[in-house]
């Protein structure tokens, strides 16, 4: 379990320092443990000798003109960084921890000095956030009262230039922006407000945070546990940062789209890939590509998210649908039944992560000479009998917006024949890149300059991003596996939830996110009533809303793909009773894949383990 982090914050003045050392005094009978902000640690001598020097300048020279602000501010930035690694991280380890005005009070000093808030996340992403934040909250004229004569000019004001002369006025304004600043910030962020009253005894006031605080440790864990995204790195600004230097545009596949093209490609293990601005725009390629048009018939999981199947819907492809396993994906053993002499292809989505079984999906496309299609969304690091899914299919496509590996928005289509790589490019691309990279030779060379018509090409910021992201593949993989491991373990044995894997002994998960499998026999409440329980303690998870059987919308039972829009044709609702099934009993939750979610992780995990044993009946 992992020790809570509380911080005290409020304006110089405010009582932070001697306020956390008497709460941790009081309450040390629950280890609470007091850390100054001026701690330096004792890690090793190194790092002691570093620190006594940084602290010398800070609070012994601090006050000098001889040097700007930024160059105090980076100071600053240094000593915050150095005790949240080495003085805060390790008395974590131990115990809870109350350190006096350590992390957004540096925070709103460093943007009052002119920090951006891209710097500051830099600089925050390296420490542990704190779990809980207490905001003390005094007036500036009585922060004035008591200090008056024993303030160094860098708490008067030294920093707002307004001011030729530092003096009472600088003090108040000053003070009053910050605690603005802050005050702002806590009710954003929900932290608790504690005002001190001028007359009021600093015991009365300890004797206050000391029943907020038990609360926090009574809890044990953080209660803002929720799910982030993205997760942004000082490399990933970095590489976006460069690339906005290097090309906002590329017009060919000489710059970072064609970099980050042959990385993905290897990264699957195909020969080509083609980037897109989105995994529908890559969907849509594929059907241009495979050559599918009205008349053609296309067999497709009943049980998906709908861009699996639209884009082949709206060139007038007859989509025919097919119930799910028990995994959730397209059954095998439903495909026979929807042959006809019109079915040209299969597309197969692996659901949550979950490989489809493309052996048998495989052969039968092989037999009875149908393309093989993979929608790899949900799957960038899914293997189906020691292969890794995308590789199976004639041509597959991942999403690459808000999954396990990321560009923000895109997608890319991968394969390893270079007549439908060619094809996808004159999809999304046209003129210069088409010139280069389409062979003369080939009947759709002549479409090079103008491509198919439309132009869905990635952005090279989104190509920067997936290039970061791909170097980063092995680490996001491992954490997420080892998360999905921990929450395996932990409900062995549950009757009631269990973690939808691969099947076992035949594949590996592809982790975007945590599937969960609810038994309502085993349990006494509905699966809705178990989700509304986890959420109402501060977890994250939901029922999917986004997916569904998809087969009675009446964009896949129109005549025409130009009858107008106004006329929605009447669908009698299919039965597809796997699917159902699988609805009916799936939830999820976030699968976290980067350092600095362990308090959430925690939370998540501590959270669906308790509650599944309290409903087993």
């Amino acid at each position: 379990m992992t020790a809570p982090f509380i911080v005290l914050e409020g304006p110089d003045g405010a009582g932070k320092t001697t306020l956390a050392r008497l709460t941790a005094e009081l309450l040390a009978a629950r280890n609470l443990r007091h850390l100054d902000r001026r701690q330096i640690a004792q890690t090793s001598p190194f790092v002691t000798h570093l620190m006594e020097q940084l602290a010398n300048m800070l609070w012994n020279s601090g006050d000098s003109r001889d040097l700007n602000d930024d160059f105090w501010a980076h100071l600053q930035a240094s000593w915050f960084s150095a005790h949240g690694q080495h003085v805060v991280g390790p008395a974590l380890a131990e115990g809870p921890v109350v350190v006096d005005g350590w992390f957004h009070k540096m925070s709103a000093k460093l943007a009052g000095q002119g920090w951006s808030q891209t710097d500051l996340d830099r600089l925050f992403a390296k420490v542990r956030r704190p779990d809980h934040v207490i905001l003390l909250r005094t007036s500036p004229r009585t922060m004035w009262a008591r200090r008056e004569g024993t303030l160094r000019p860098t708490e008067l004001g030294m920093h707002n230039r307004a001011y030729s002369e530092l003096g009472e006025q600088s003090f108040l304004d000053y003070q009053q922006d910050a605690l603005d600043r802050m005050t702002a910030t806590a009710e954003r962020e929900g932290w608790d407000i504690v005002d001190v009253p001028e007359d009021e005894d600093v015991n009365t006031t300890a004797a206050r945070l000391v029943s907020l605080i038990e609360a926090v440790l009574d809890r044990s864990v953080s209660p803002r546990s929720t799910y982030t995204w993205p997760h942004l790195t000082a490399g990933l600004e970095d590489a976006v940062l460069a690339q906005m230097h290097r090309s906002l545009s590329d017009r060919d596949g000489r710059g970072v789209l064609g970099e980050f093209e042959r990385a993905f490609a290897d990264f699957v293990g195909t020969e080509y890939a083609v980037a897109l601005s989105s995994g529908t725009a890559g969907l849509h390629a594929m059907c241009a590509a495979a050559g599918l048009s009205e008349g053609d018939e296309i067999i497709a999981p009943a049980y998906t998210f709908f861009a699996t199947a639209t884009p082949f819907a709206y060139e007038g492809v007859r989509v025919r649908f097919a119930d799910a396993d028990a995994h959730g994906n397209l059954d095998p053993k439903a495909l026979p039944g929807l042959l006809t002499e019109r079915t040209r292809a299969v597309i197969v989505t692996h659901m949550w992560g979950a490989p489809c079984d493309m052996t048998a999906i495989g052969t039968f496309c092989r037999e009875n000479g149908l393309l093989l299609l993979e929608d790899c969304s949900h799957a960038h690091f899914a293997r189906w009998e020691d292969q890794r899914v995308g590789t199976f299919g004639d041509m597959s496509v991942f999403s690459t917006n808000q999954k396990a590996i990321t560009t923000g928005e895109g997608g890319v289509l991968v394969t390893d024949n270079p007549r439908f790589r060619e094809l996808a490019l004159l999809h999304g691309q046209y003129n210069k890149r088409c010139f280069q990279e389409i062979p003369g030779d080939q009947p759709h060379s002549a479409y090079a300059l103008t491509g198919m018509g439309l132009k869905s090409r990635s952005t090279t910021l989104g190509a920067a991003i997936g290039l970061d992201q791909l170097a980063a593949a092995d680490g996001i993989e491992s954490r997420r596996r080892g998360i999905l491991d921990r929450f395996e373990q932990a409900l062995a044995g549950n009757p009631v939830v269990s973690l939808l894997r691969a099947p076992e002994g035949r594949g590996d998960h592809g982790l975007y996110v945590m599937g969960l499998r609810f038994d309502a026999t085993a349990a006494t409440c509905s699966m809705a009533e178990f989700v509304d329980r986890l959420c109402a303690d501060g977890a994250d998870f939901d029922i999917p809303g986004s997916t569904g059987v998809i087969a009675d919308e009446p964009l896949f039972h129109r005549t025409d793909r130009n009858q107008p829009w106004t006329e929605v044709p009447e669908v009698e609702a299919g039965h597809f009773p796997g699917a159902e099934a699988f609805i009916g009993s799936f939830f999820k939750g976030p699968l976290w894949g980067y350092p600095g979610d362990e308090v959430s992780v925690e939370h998540q995990l501590s959270t669906l383990v308790r509650h599944a044993n309290a409903v087993v009946r």
